[in-house]
Protein backbone atom coordinates (compact mmCIF):
# COMPACT_ATOMS: atom_id res chain seq x y z
CA UNK A 1 0.00 0.00 0.00
CA UNK A 2 1.32 3.63 -0.87
CA UNK A 3 -0.83 5.53 0.91
CA UNK A 4 2.06 7.27 2.51
CA UNK A 5 3.49 8.54 -0.81
CA UNK A 6 4.35 12.03 -0.48
CA UNK A 7 4.98 12.79 -4.17
CA UNK A 8 2.45 14.65 -6.02
CA UNK A 9 0.81 13.50 -9.13
CA UNK A 10 2.73 15.91 -11.42
CA UNK A 11 5.87 14.42 -10.39
CA UNK A 12 4.58 11.17 -10.70
CA UNK A 13 3.43 11.61 -14.12
CA UNK A 14 6.56 13.06 -15.07
CA UNK A 15 8.17 9.53 -13.71
CA UNK A 16 6.24 7.31 -15.79
CA UNK A 17 6.51 9.16 -18.67
CA UNK A 18 10.10 9.65 -19.02
CA UNK A 19 10.37 5.62 -17.97
CA UNK A 20 7.52 4.46 -20.39
CA UNK A 21 9.32 6.61 -22.95
CA UNK A 22 12.22 4.10 -23.50
CA UNK A 23 12.20 0.78 -25.23
CA UNK A 24 10.70 -2.03 -22.71
CA UNK A 25 13.71 -3.84 -23.98
CA UNK A 26 16.18 -1.45 -23.50
CA UNK A 27 14.95 -0.78 -19.83
CA UNK A 28 17.32 -1.87 -16.84
CA UNK A 29 15.76 -3.93 -14.03
CA UNK A 30 15.90 -0.84 -11.92
CA UNK A 31 14.12 1.31 -14.23
CA UNK A 32 11.22 -1.70 -14.46
CA UNK A 33 10.90 -1.20 -10.94
CA UNK A 34 10.67 2.56 -10.62
CA UNK A 35 8.17 2.24 -13.41
CA UNK A 36 5.70 -0.32 -11.49
CA UNK A 37 6.49 2.00 -8.33
CA UNK A 38 5.42 5.03 -9.98
CA UNK A 39 2.51 3.26 -11.61
CA UNK A 40 1.20 2.18 -8.38
CA UNK A 41 1.61 5.39 -6.73
CA UNK A 42 -0.05 7.14 -9.58
CA UNK A 43 -2.90 5.18 -9.73
CA UNK A 44 -3.88 5.60 -5.63
CA UNK A 45 -3.27 9.14 -6.31
CA UNK A 46 -5.76 9.56 -8.91
CA UNK A 47 -8.42 7.39 -6.79
CA UNK A 48 -7.46 9.82 -3.76
CA UNK A 49 -8.57 12.73 -5.96
CA UNK A 50 -11.75 11.11 -7.28
CA UNK A 51 -10.18 10.87 -10.96
CA UNK A 52 -11.28 7.25 -10.89
CA UNK A 53 -11.41 6.93 -15.10
CA UNK A 54 -7.53 7.77 -14.55
CA UNK A 55 -7.30 5.46 -11.92
CA UNK A 56 -8.90 2.83 -13.98
CA UNK A 57 -6.40 3.73 -17.20
CA UNK A 58 -3.20 3.44 -14.76
CA UNK A 59 -4.45 0.10 -13.26
CA UNK A 60 -4.77 -1.21 -16.67
CA UNK A 61 -1.14 0.07 -17.86
CA UNK A 62 0.21 -1.49 -14.78
CA UNK A 63 -1.72 -5.30 -15.92
CA UNK A 64 -0.79 -4.63 -19.64
CA UNK A 65 3.06 -4.36 -17.99
CA UNK A 66 2.09 -7.36 -15.85
CA UNK A 67 1.36 -9.52 -19.35
CA UNK A 68 4.46 -8.61 -21.17
CA UNK A 69 6.78 -9.50 -17.78
CA UNK A 70 5.09 -12.71 -16.29
CA UNK A 71 8.01 -13.40 -14.30
CA UNK A 72 8.51 -10.74 -12.81
CA UNK A 73 5.97 -9.99 -9.31
CA UNK A 74 4.38 -7.10 -11.04
CA UNK A 75 1.45 -9.17 -10.05
CA UNK A 76 1.97 -8.01 -6.89
CA UNK A 77 2.59 -5.19 -7.32
CA UNK A 78 -0.88 -4.90 -9.23
CA UNK A 79 -2.75 -6.93 -6.65
CA UNK A 80 -1.93 -3.69 -3.95
CA UNK A 81 -3.06 -1.05 -6.63
CA UNK A 82 -6.40 -2.59 -7.09
CA UNK A 83 -6.13 -2.90 -3.11
CA UNK A 84 -5.75 0.95 -3.13
CA UNK A 85 -8.91 1.32 -5.53
CA UNK A 86 -10.94 -0.18 -2.90
CA UNK A 87 -10.53 1.97 -0.56
CA UNK A 88 -13.42 3.47 1.63
CA UNK A 89 -12.43 4.49 4.89
CA UNK A 90 -9.23 6.69 3.37
CA UNK A 91 -11.34 8.07 1.15
CA UNK A 92 -14.21 9.52 3.38
CA UNK A 93 -14.64 12.27 1.77
CA UNK A 94 -14.83 11.30 -1.98
CA UNK A 95 -17.58 8.70 -0.24
CA UNK A 96 -19.48 11.58 2.02
CA UNK A 97 -22.68 11.50 -0.52
CA UNK A 98 -22.31 8.30 -3.30
CA UNK A 99 -20.58 5.31 -3.42
CA UNK A 100 -20.15 2.49 -6.31
CA UNK A 101 -20.06 -0.81 -4.60
CA UNK A 102 -20.01 -2.31 -7.56
CA UNK A 103 -17.15 -0.94 -8.86
CA UNK A 104 -14.93 -1.59 -5.83
CA UNK A 105 -16.26 -5.21 -5.84
CA UNK A 106 -14.81 -5.43 -9.44
CA UNK A 107 -11.90 -4.28 -7.89
CA UNK A 108 -11.49 -7.13 -5.41
CA UNK A 109 -12.79 -9.79 -7.73
CA UNK A 110 -9.34 -9.23 -10.36
CA UNK A 111 -6.91 -9.74 -7.20
CA UNK A 112 -8.73 -12.91 -6.40
CA UNK A 113 -8.38 -13.92 -9.44
CA UNK A 114 -4.77 -13.00 -9.38
CA UNK A 115 -4.71 -14.48 -5.89
CA UNK A 116 -6.18 -17.81 -7.44
CA UNK A 117 -2.95 -18.46 -10.20
CA UNK A 118 -0.82 -17.43 -6.89
CA UNK A 119 -2.00 -18.63 -3.93
CA UNK A 120 0.65 -16.68 -2.28
CA UNK A 121 0.52 -14.31 0.95
CA UNK A 122 2.38 -11.83 -0.77
CA UNK A 123 -1.39 -11.80 -3.10
CA UNK A 124 -3.79 -12.61 -0.13
CA UNK A 125 -3.05 -9.82 1.78
CA UNK A 126 -4.26 -6.99 -0.05
CA UNK A 127 -6.82 -9.39 -1.43
CA UNK A 128 -7.60 -9.38 2.20
CA UNK A 129 -7.54 -5.88 2.55
CA UNK A 130 -9.55 -5.14 -0.50
CA UNK A 131 -12.44 -7.37 1.17
CA UNK A 132 -12.62 -5.70 4.37
CA UNK A 133 -12.90 -2.50 1.96
CA UNK A 134 -15.67 -4.50 -0.25
CA UNK A 135 -17.71 -4.79 2.62
CA UNK A 136 -17.52 -0.98 3.84
CA UNK A 137 -18.43 -0.33 0.62
CA UNK A 138 -21.89 -2.71 0.13
CA UNK A 139 -23.05 -1.66 3.89
CA UNK A 140 -22.33 2.29 2.48
CA UNK A 141 -24.17 0.79 -0.52
CA UNK A 142 -27.17 -0.55 1.38
CA UNK A 143 -25.81 -3.92 0.00
CA UNK A 144 -26.24 -5.82 2.78
CA UNK A 145 -26.62 -9.50 1.91
CA UNK A 146 -23.70 -9.39 0.06
CA UNK A 147 -21.85 -9.07 3.73
CA UNK A 148 -21.98 -12.44 5.03
CA UNK A 149 -20.39 -14.10 2.13
CA UNK A 150 -17.64 -11.89 1.69
CA UNK A 151 -16.82 -12.38 5.45
CA UNK A 152 -17.00 -16.44 4.68
CA UNK A 153 -14.25 -15.87 1.87
CA UNK A 154 -11.80 -13.63 4.02
CA UNK A 155 -11.76 -16.68 6.91
CA UNK A 156 -10.76 -18.79 4.41
CA UNK A 157 -8.07 -16.70 3.23
CA UNK A 158 -6.92 -16.65 6.71
CA UNK A 159 -7.40 -20.26 7.32
CA UNK A 160 -4.87 -20.76 4.50
CA UNK A 161 -2.88 -17.46 5.29
CA UNK A 162 -3.19 -16.81 9.05
CA UNK A 163 -0.88 -13.75 9.22
CA UNK A 164 -1.21 -10.42 11.58
CA UNK A 165 -1.98 -8.52 8.52
CA UNK A 166 -4.34 -11.05 6.76
CA UNK A 167 -6.12 -11.07 10.77
CA UNK A 168 -6.14 -7.29 10.82
CA UNK A 169 -8.48 -6.87 7.34
CA UNK A 170 -10.60 -9.67 9.02
CA UNK A 171 -11.18 -7.82 11.98
CA UNK A 172 -11.93 -4.77 9.88
CA UNK A 173 -14.50 -6.53 8.25
CA UNK A 174 -16.33 -7.83 11.74
CA UNK A 175 -16.07 -4.25 12.81
CA UNK A 176 -18.21 -3.18 9.46
CA UNK A 177 -20.47 -5.83 10.08
CA UNK A 178 -21.22 -5.20 13.54
CA UNK A 179 -22.12 -1.78 11.90
CA UNK A 180 -23.87 -2.52 9.01
CA UNK A 181 -25.66 -5.89 10.69
CA UNK A 182 -25.28 -5.98 14.31
CA UNK A 183 -27.77 -3.57 15.53
CA UNK A 184 -31.05 -2.27 14.52
CA UNK A 185 -30.98 1.11 12.04
CA UNK A 186 -33.52 4.20 11.84
CA UNK A 187 -33.63 6.92 10.02
CA UNK A 188 -30.13 7.78 10.23
CA UNK A 189 -28.45 6.75 7.41
CA UNK A 190 -24.36 6.36 8.55
CA UNK A 191 -25.05 7.06 11.58
CA UNK A 192 -23.58 6.31 9.18
CA UNK A 193 -22.91 7.30 10.07
CA UNK A 194 -18.98 6.54 8.59
CA UNK A 195 -21.00 4.62 10.57
CA UNK A 196 -24.44 4.07 10.30
CA UNK A 197 -27.36 3.46 13.26
CA UNK A 198 -29.30 0.01 12.21
CA UNK A 199 -32.86 -0.88 11.39
CA UNK A 200 -35.48 -1.95 14.09
CA UNK A 201 -36.60 -4.96 11.95
CA UNK A 202 -32.70 -6.14 12.21
CA UNK A 203 -31.80 -9.07 13.76
CA UNK A 204 -29.80 -8.04 17.27
CA UNK A 205 -27.02 -9.96 16.70
CA UNK A 206 -26.40 -10.75 20.58
CA UNK A 207 -29.87 -12.43 20.86
CA UNK A 208 -28.90 -15.82 19.86
CA UNK A 209 -25.66 -17.82 19.71
CA UNK A 210 -24.51 -17.70 15.97
CA UNK A 211 -21.11 -18.34 14.12
CA UNK A 212 -18.66 -16.08 13.95
CA UNK A 213 -19.50 -14.38 10.42
CA UNK A 214 -23.09 -14.35 11.34
CA UNK A 215 -22.75 -11.91 14.19
CA UNK A 216 -23.04 -13.57 17.69
CA UNK A 217 -19.53 -14.48 18.29
CA UNK A 218 -17.79 -11.34 16.21
CA UNK A 219 -16.43 -9.98 19.68
CA UNK A 220 -15.15 -13.61 20.85
CA UNK A 221 -13.94 -14.10 17.95
CA UNK A 222 -11.65 -10.60 17.54
CA UNK A 223 -10.38 -11.33 21.26
CA UNK A 224 -9.06 -14.50 19.81
CA UNK A 225 -7.51 -13.29 16.60
CA UNK A 226 -5.90 -10.40 18.90
CA UNK A 227 -4.39 -13.03 21.41
CA UNK A 228 -2.98 -14.94 18.64
CA UNK A 229 -1.67 -11.81 17.00
CA UNK A 230 -0.91 -9.41 19.55
CA UNK A 231 -0.26 -6.54 17.01
CA UNK A 232 -1.19 -2.79 16.94
CA UNK A 233 -3.30 -3.00 13.43
CA UNK A 234 -5.21 -6.32 14.53
CA UNK A 235 -5.85 -4.07 17.86
CA UNK A 236 -7.51 -1.36 15.42
CA UNK A 237 -9.56 -3.90 13.79
CA UNK A 238 -10.98 -5.06 17.55
CA UNK A 239 -11.18 -1.40 18.56
CA UNK A 240 -13.72 -1.34 15.65
CA UNK A 241 -15.44 -4.65 16.36
CA UNK A 242 -15.72 -3.10 19.97
CA UNK A 243 -17.41 0.03 18.80
CA UNK A 244 -19.30 -1.69 16.22
CA UNK A 245 -21.00 -3.44 19.16
CA UNK A 246 -22.79 -1.14 20.99
CA UNK A 247 -25.53 -0.37 18.08
CA UNK A 248 -26.58 -3.38 19.87
CA UNK A 249 -25.99 -2.21 23.09
CA UNK A 250 -27.61 0.78 23.02
CA UNK A 251 -30.93 -1.00 21.55
CA UNK A 252 -30.71 -2.70 24.98
CA UNK A 253 -30.21 0.63 26.85
CA UNK A 254 -26.94 -1.05 28.35
CA UNK A 255 -24.79 2.05 28.79
CA UNK A 256 -22.50 0.47 31.51
CA UNK A 257 -21.54 -2.41 28.66
CA UNK A 258 -20.46 0.35 26.36
CA UNK A 259 -18.86 2.19 28.64
CA UNK A 260 -16.60 -0.93 29.76
CA UNK A 261 -16.05 -1.19 25.88
CA UNK A 262 -14.83 2.73 25.51
CA UNK A 263 -12.48 1.49 28.19
CA UNK A 264 -10.98 -1.31 26.76
CA UNK A 265 -10.48 0.45 23.44
CA UNK A 266 -9.07 3.35 25.31
CA UNK A 267 -6.80 0.82 26.43
CA UNK A 268 -5.38 -0.32 23.56
CA UNK A 269 -4.62 2.81 22.35
CA UNK A 270 -2.70 3.44 25.03
CA UNK A 271 -0.80 0.21 24.59
CA UNK A 272 -0.13 0.97 20.58
CA UNK A 273 0.45 4.37 20.76
CA UNK A 274 1.78 3.73 16.90
CA UNK A 275 -2.00 2.94 16.58
CA UNK A 276 -3.52 5.06 19.06
CA UNK A 277 -4.50 7.07 15.89
CA UNK A 278 -6.14 4.05 13.86
CA UNK A 279 -7.64 2.63 17.47
CA UNK A 280 -9.07 5.95 18.84
CA UNK A 281 -11.01 6.59 15.27
CA UNK A 282 -13.80 4.47 16.47
CA UNK A 283 -14.43 6.37 19.59
CA UNK A 284 -17.08 8.58 18.32
CA UNK A 285 -19.23 5.36 17.53
CA UNK A 286 -19.00 3.74 20.74
CA UNK A 287 -19.77 7.70 22.74
CA UNK A 288 -22.47 8.56 20.47
CA UNK A 289 -24.16 4.91 21.50
CA UNK A 290 -23.32 5.81 25.09
CA UNK A 291 -24.79 9.06 24.85
CA UNK A 292 -27.77 7.71 23.12
CA UNK A 293 -28.30 4.84 25.83
CA UNK A 294 -27.73 7.38 28.29
CA UNK A 295 -31.31 8.97 27.03
CA UNK A 296 -33.01 6.09 26.90
CA UNK A 297 -32.19 5.20 30.86
CA UNK A 298 -33.11 8.50 31.52
CA UNK A 299 -29.63 9.58 32.57
CA UNK A 300 -29.14 13.47 31.45
CA UNK A 301 -25.78 13.41 33.16
CA UNK A 302 -24.32 10.72 31.44
CA UNK A 303 -26.29 12.03 28.16
CA UNK A 304 -24.09 15.14 28.32
CA UNK A 305 -21.07 13.76 29.23
CA UNK A 306 -21.12 11.29 26.23
CA UNK A 307 -22.26 14.05 24.05
CA UNK A 308 -19.30 16.23 24.76
CA UNK A 309 -17.01 13.09 24.53
CA UNK A 310 -18.67 12.63 20.93
CA UNK A 311 -17.80 16.05 19.89
CA UNK A 312 -14.30 16.21 21.40
CA UNK A 313 -13.52 13.56 18.86
CA UNK A 314 -15.40 14.83 16.02
CA UNK A 315 -13.25 17.89 16.54
CA UNK A 316 -9.58 15.98 16.77
CA UNK A 317 -10.80 13.88 14.05
CA UNK A 318 -12.44 16.13 11.84
CA UNK A 319 -14.45 13.58 9.15
CA UNK A 320 -17.69 13.05 7.79
CA UNK A 321 -18.12 9.71 9.35
CA UNK A 322 -17.10 11.36 13.11
CA UNK A 323 -19.30 14.57 12.30
CA UNK A 324 -22.28 11.92 11.83
CA UNK A 325 -22.04 10.51 14.67
CA UNK A 326 -21.38 13.97 16.54
CA UNK A 327 -25.00 14.61 14.74
CA UNK A 328 -26.08 11.58 16.64
CA UNK A 329 -24.59 12.27 19.88
CA UNK A 330 -25.71 16.01 19.63
CA UNK A 331 -29.43 15.23 18.82
CA UNK A 332 -29.80 13.11 21.87
CA UNK A 333 -28.48 15.98 24.20
CA UNK A 334 -30.66 18.33 22.58
CA UNK A 335 -33.51 16.03 23.06
CA UNK A 336 -32.58 15.50 26.54
CA UNK A 337 -32.36 18.97 27.17
CA UNK A 338 -35.96 19.89 25.16
CA UNK A 339 -37.57 16.76 27.27
CA UNK A 340 -36.25 18.35 30.97
CA UNK A 341 -37.36 21.59 30.15
CA UNK A 342 -33.61 23.46 29.21
CA UNK A 343 -34.97 25.32 26.60
CA UNK A 344 -31.66 27.34 25.99
CA UNK A 345 -29.51 24.67 25.88
CA UNK A 346 -31.68 22.51 23.78
CA UNK A 347 -31.46 25.47 21.23
CA UNK A 348 -27.53 25.56 21.83
CA UNK A 349 -27.60 22.26 20.41
CA UNK A 350 -29.59 22.74 17.46
CA UNK A 351 -27.71 25.28 16.78
CA UNK A 352 -24.69 22.92 16.59
CA UNK A 353 -27.14 20.33 14.01
CA UNK A 354 -27.24 23.42 12.03
CA UNK A 355 -23.66 24.09 11.57
CA UNK A 356 -23.53 20.26 10.69
CA UNK A 357 -26.21 20.16 8.05
CA UNK A 358 -24.47 23.28 6.68
CA UNK A 359 -21.17 21.96 6.32
CA UNK A 360 -21.92 18.18 4.99
CA UNK A 361 -23.81 17.00 2.35
CA UNK A 362 -25.01 14.11 3.56
CA UNK A 363 -28.62 13.80 4.02
CA UNK A 364 -28.07 12.12 7.39
CA UNK A 365 -27.75 15.55 8.80
CA UNK A 366 -30.71 16.95 7.60
CA UNK A 367 -32.81 13.86 9.43
CA UNK A 368 -31.05 14.70 12.72
CA UNK A 369 -31.76 18.47 12.29
CA UNK A 370 -35.34 17.76 10.93
CA UNK A 371 -36.63 15.84 14.16
CA UNK A 372 -34.62 18.43 16.62
CA UNK A 373 -36.48 21.20 14.98
CA UNK A 374 -39.43 19.39 15.75
CA UNK A 375 -38.69 18.66 19.48
CA UNK A 376 -37.74 22.19 19.97
CA UNK A 377 -41.69 23.07 18.88
CA UNK A 378 -43.13 20.67 20.88
CA UNK A 379 -41.19 22.04 23.73
CA UNK A 380 -42.22 25.36 23.05
CA UNK A 381 -46.22 23.71 22.87
CA UNK A 382 -45.38 22.84 26.14
CA UNK A 383 -43.99 25.50 27.76
CA UNK A 384 -46.75 28.08 26.00
CA UNK A 385 -44.28 30.17 23.66
CA UNK A 386 -46.70 30.51 21.11
CA UNK A 387 -44.69 32.79 19.27
CA UNK A 388 -41.20 30.77 19.31
CA UNK A 389 -43.66 27.78 18.58
CA UNK A 390 -45.25 29.78 15.73
CA UNK A 391 -41.60 30.61 14.30
CA UNK A 392 -40.51 26.88 14.50
CA UNK A 393 -43.81 25.63 12.98
CA UNK A 394 -43.05 27.77 9.63
CA UNK A 395 -39.33 26.99 9.93
CA UNK A 396 -40.03 23.26 10.33
CA UNK A 397 -42.65 23.81 7.21
CA UNK A 398 -39.82 25.28 4.78
CA UNK A 399 -37.62 22.76 5.93
CA UNK A 400 -40.19 19.56 5.13
CA UNK A 401 -40.02 20.73 0.91
CA UNK A 402 -37.56 18.63 -0.52
CA UNK A 403 -36.84 16.70 2.33
CA UNK A 404 -36.96 12.83 2.51
CA UNK A 405 -38.97 12.98 5.78
CA UNK A 406 -41.25 15.61 4.43
CA UNK A 407 -44.32 13.22 5.03
CA UNK A 408 -43.36 12.87 8.63
CA UNK A 409 -42.62 16.47 9.36
CA UNK A 410 -46.37 17.83 8.08
CA UNK A 411 -47.57 15.26 9.82
CA UNK A 412 -45.76 15.83 13.07
CA UNK A 413 -46.61 19.66 12.00
CA UNK A 414 -50.70 18.92 11.69
CA UNK A 415 -50.77 16.95 15.14
CA UNK A 416 -49.10 20.15 16.75
CA UNK A 417 -50.95 22.52 15.36
CA UNK A 418 -54.13 21.05 15.36
CA UNK A 419 -53.78 19.79 19.48
CA UNK A 420 -52.53 23.49 20.35
CA UNK A 421 -55.11 25.46 18.35
CA UNK A 422 -54.54 28.40 20.83
CA UNK A 423 -50.91 28.51 20.05
CA UNK A 424 -51.64 28.68 16.46
CA UNK A 425 -54.26 31.71 16.56
CA UNK A 426 -54.13 34.69 14.86
CA UNK A 427 -53.20 37.66 16.48
CA UNK A 428 -56.40 39.13 16.93
CA UNK A 429 -57.30 36.24 19.40
CA UNK A 430 -59.91 34.89 16.46
CA UNK A 431 -59.69 31.20 15.76
CA UNK A 432 -57.88 30.20 12.61
CA UNK A 433 -60.68 27.60 10.67
CA UNK A 434 -57.83 26.11 9.45
CA UNK A 435 -54.98 25.65 12.45
CA UNK A 436 -55.31 21.97 12.09
CA UNK A 437 -53.91 21.68 8.78
CA UNK A 438 -50.43 22.36 7.06
CA UNK A 439 -49.56 24.28 4.52
CA UNK A 440 -47.35 22.45 2.03
CA UNK A 441 -45.50 24.34 -0.69
CA UNK A 442 -46.28 23.24 -4.06
CA UNK A 443 -43.34 21.64 -5.35
CA UNK A 444 -41.29 18.16 -6.29
CA UNK A 445 -39.90 16.02 -3.54
CA UNK A 446 -36.20 14.99 -3.53
CA UNK A 447 -36.04 11.51 -2.85
CA UNK A 448 -33.67 9.77 -1.53
CA UNK A 449 -33.19 5.46 -0.92
CA UNK A 450 -32.52 4.98 3.13
CA UNK A 451 -30.05 3.06 4.34
CA UNK A 452 -25.62 6.55 8.92
CA UNK A 453 -26.57 6.35 10.22
CA UNK A 454 -25.18 7.31 12.28
CA UNK A 455 -20.51 5.98 9.84
CA UNK A 456 -25.04 4.87 9.40
CA UNK A 457 -24.70 5.41 11.96
CA UNK A 458 -22.35 5.36 7.89
CA UNK A 459 -24.46 8.02 5.95
CA UNK A 460 -24.24 7.61 2.24
CA UNK A 461 -26.74 8.80 -0.03
CA UNK A 462 -27.61 10.08 -3.45
CA UNK A 463 -25.85 10.25 -6.55
CA UNK A 464 -23.90 13.36 -6.68
CA UNK A 465 -19.89 13.21 -5.72
CA UNK A 466 -18.27 15.49 -4.49
CA UNK A 467 -15.36 18.23 -5.43
CA UNK A 468 -16.93 18.08 -9.02
CA UNK A 469 -15.79 14.19 -9.67
CA UNK A 470 -18.18 12.28 -11.61
CA UNK A 471 -20.74 10.74 -9.47
CA UNK A 472 -20.98 7.30 -8.28
CA UNK A 473 -23.61 5.38 -9.66
CA UNK A 474 -24.07 2.76 -7.65
CA UNK A 475 -26.92 1.74 -4.84
CA UNK A 476 -26.71 5.10 -2.94
CA UNK A 477 -27.64 4.75 0.70
CA UNK A 478 -26.64 4.92 7.29
CA UNK A 479 -25.61 5.47 11.17
CA UNK A 480 -23.26 8.00 13.35
CA UNK A 481 -26.03 6.54 11.18
CA UNK A 482 -27.96 7.76 9.92
CA UNK A 483 -28.50 5.25 10.42
CA UNK A 484 -30.05 4.41 9.54
CA UNK A 485 -30.80 7.07 7.18
CA UNK A 486 -28.21 7.91 5.18
CA UNK A 487 -26.47 4.91 5.01
CA UNK A 488 -26.36 7.67 8.35
CA UNK A 489 -26.26 5.73 6.64
CA UNK A 490 -25.60 6.48 5.15
CA UNK A 491 -21.75 5.48 8.23
CA UNK A 492 -25.10 6.42 8.41
CA UNK A 493 -22.77 6.27 10.11
CA UNK A 494 -23.17 5.44 8.52
CA UNK A 495 -25.89 5.59 13.17
CA UNK A 496 -30.87 2.16 15.72
CA UNK A 497 -32.44 5.42 16.63
CA UNK A 498 -34.52 5.03 19.55
CA UNK A 499 -35.42 8.55 18.57
CA UNK A 500 -38.90 9.58 18.20
CA UNK A 501 -39.43 8.97 14.38
CA UNK A 502 -42.17 12.04 13.35
CA UNK A 503 -44.65 9.64 12.50
CA UNK A 504 -44.73 8.62 16.04
CA UNK A 505 -44.48 12.38 17.44
CA UNK A 506 -47.53 13.43 15.61
CA UNK A 507 -49.12 12.05 18.68
CA UNK A 508 -48.97 13.89 21.25
CA UNK A 509 -47.67 12.62 24.62
CA UNK A 510 -51.12 11.81 25.92
CA UNK A 511 -51.53 9.39 22.90
CA UNK A 512 -53.92 11.37 20.05
CA UNK A 513 -53.18 11.36 17.12
CA UNK A 514 -53.81 14.08 14.18
CA UNK A 515 -56.77 11.82 12.36
CA UNK A 516 -60.19 12.92 13.38
CA UNK A 517 -62.09 11.48 16.01
CA UNK A 518 -60.70 10.13 19.49
CA UNK A 519 -57.42 9.17 17.59
CA UNK A 520 -58.74 5.46 17.69
CA UNK A 521 -61.26 5.99 14.49
CA UNK A 522 -61.00 3.93 11.80
CA UNK A 523 -62.35 4.03 8.33
CA UNK A 524 -65.75 2.30 9.88
CA UNK A 525 -66.08 4.57 12.66
CA UNK A 526 -65.03 4.27 16.43
CA UNK A 527 -67.13 2.52 19.23
CA UNK A 528 -65.43 4.95 21.55
CA UNK A 529 -66.33 8.12 20.47
CA UNK A 530 -69.35 6.67 17.90
CA UNK A 531 -67.85 8.87 14.26
CA UNK A 532 -69.12 7.02 11.45
CA UNK A 533 -70.65 8.17 8.30
CA UNK A 534 -73.91 10.12 9.56
CA UNK A 535 -72.70 11.85 12.25
CA UNK A 536 -74.87 14.93 13.41
CA UNK A 537 -73.56 18.14 13.45
CA UNK A 538 -70.07 18.62 15.45
CA UNK A 539 -69.98 20.93 18.03
CA UNK A 540 -67.74 24.41 17.26
CA UNK A 541 -64.73 24.96 16.25
CA UNK A 542 -63.64 26.95 19.55
CA UNK A 543 -65.51 24.60 21.75
CA UNK A 544 -63.38 22.00 19.85
CA UNK A 545 -60.27 23.64 20.46
CA UNK A 546 -60.67 24.66 23.99
CA UNK A 547 -61.52 21.17 24.87
CA UNK A 548 -58.25 19.91 22.46
CA UNK A 549 -56.09 22.17 24.23
CA UNK A 550 -57.05 21.08 27.82
CA UNK A 551 -56.75 17.07 27.04
CA UNK A 552 -53.05 18.20 25.15
CA UNK A 553 -52.36 20.17 27.95
CA UNK A 554 -52.73 17.90 30.89
CA UNK A 555 -51.30 14.94 28.84
CA UNK A 556 -48.80 16.42 28.17
CA UNK A 557 -48.38 17.32 31.95
CA UNK A 558 -48.68 13.73 33.20
CA UNK A 559 -45.53 12.73 30.58
CA UNK A 560 -43.89 14.68 31.67
CA UNK A 561 -44.27 14.05 35.04
CA UNK A 562 -43.99 9.97 34.69
CA UNK A 563 -40.51 10.90 33.02
CA UNK A 564 -39.16 13.05 35.83
CA UNK A 565 -40.16 10.27 38.10
CA UNK A 566 -38.57 7.95 35.68
CA UNK A 567 -35.24 9.17 35.89
CA UNK A 568 -35.30 9.52 39.31
CA UNK A 569 -35.84 6.13 39.97
CA UNK A 570 -33.03 5.37 37.78
CA UNK A 571 -31.14 7.81 39.58
CA UNK A 572 -31.70 6.36 43.29
CA UNK A 573 -31.56 2.75 42.04
CA UNK A 574 -28.17 3.94 40.27
CA UNK A 575 -26.93 5.54 43.77
CA UNK A 576 -27.84 2.50 45.63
Amino acid sequence: MVASDTRSVDELERRVEAIGATDPAERSPDDRARLIDALVALADAYGARGAFDDEAETIERLDRLRGREEADDVAVHLANALANATSVRDRDDLYETAIDPGRIEAYRDRIEALYDRRPEPAIAAPLARATAETIHANGKGNRRDRIEPLLDRLEAVYDAHPEPDVAAALLRAYAHAELYLGGERDGEGEAETDVPLGTDDAVDATDAPLGPSDGGDRVARAEELFRTHPDGDVAAGLAGVLAGRTNADAKRTDVEGIEDRIGRIEALADRYPAQAESITRWLPVATANAARAGFEAADVSRVEHWAGETTAHHERLSTPSSATWAAVATFFSARASFFDGDIEAGEAKLERLEELERRYENPVFAHWLGRAMFDAARSYVETDRSERAREMVEELSEFAVGHEDREEIEAGLEALRSHAPHLFDEPDGAPDEDSDSVEVTAGSVATTDTADTPDTVDGTRGETSPNGVAPETGEATDTPEASGGAAVDREAPEPASTATDLTEASSTDDGSTDAPGCGNCGDDGCGNCGTDDDLKEPASGPVLAAAGAAVVLVGLSVAYTLYRAQRALRNAVGSQ
